[in-house]
């Protein structure tokens, strides 16, 4: 059912915002481009959306949407329920119509807004940069922490995803500690330097090595940590 993500997602509040590899494609597949009276292009749907399509199943889909809200259904159960629907079935072609509907509308913005696109395209390098992460601590030693059954590939996924995530949480408060630092100082080229700087990152972390995960253990000094990088060790302790 991914024909209706749009649709589902905006039902929720949020919103649907793919970068396409070829945007010209996809909007030359939902739109005639014609050239108006000034010279500037105009664009109009190839198929008008049934308005009529939408209003009549309205009701049923915002009883899905509760459902899915109070975790009566599961997402799975719909995807699963809807698929064996036809493409003529009523609630297929209200959902269908609706996602062309928020569909068009986003790629309008897209075309217009510069800003909306530099967003998604930093969105989609945050995601990459993750999963590069995610590889290099799942390839430590050589991947030989994987394990063989089914339950120890689980584990290792895991595991792999929650060091991932402590990274990116030790990283970011390294980070925010100095946002706060350079904003007291009114150091405004350190403070530009840090807001440029991905969270996602791991050369100040040796991932090789032997570790000891304890409660016993001392907590990080943050302070000590940043002092190399401002010479200050008392504000930052505040």
């Amino acid at each position: 059912m991914n024909h209706v993500n749009f649709a589902l997602l905006d039902l929720f509040d949020y919103t649907f915002a793919p970068r396409y590899a070829q945007v010209g494609r996809v909007i030359e597949g939902m739109f005639t481009v014609n050239v108006s009276d000034d010279d500037k292009p105009l664009l109009s749907l190839k198929k008008s959306i049934r308005e009529d399509a939408i209003v009549q199943e309205w009701e049923t889909i915002q009883r899905i949407v509760i459902s899915l809200q109070r975790k009566t259904t599961s997402q799975a159960a719909l995807i699963r329920k809807l698929s064996t629907y036809s493409n003529t079935h009523p609630l297929v072609q209200a959902l269908t119509e609706y996602d062309r509907l928020i569909k068009a509308r986003y790629l309008l913005n897209y075309i217009d807004d510069s800003a909306l696109r530099n967003y998604v395209q930093r969105a989609l390098n945050r995601g990459e940069t993750y999963h590069q992460l995610r590889r290099a601590v799942a390839s430590v030693n050589g991947n030989r922490f994987r394990g063989s059954s089914d339950q120890e590939i689980d584990i290792w996924n895991e595991c792999a995803r929650l060091l991932t995530n402590a990274i990116i949480y030790f990283n970011s408060l390294i980070l925010s500690k100095l946002l706060v630092y350079y904003r007291s100082t009114g150091e405004q080229e350190s403070l530009e330097l840090v807001k440029r700087v991905s969270p996602v990152a791991w050369l100040n972390v040796n991932l090789n090595g032997t570790y000891s995960f304890t409660f016993e253990q001392n907590v990080i000094n943050m302070a000590e940590i940043l002092s190399p990088l401002t010479g200050k060790v008392r504000e930052l302790e505040k």
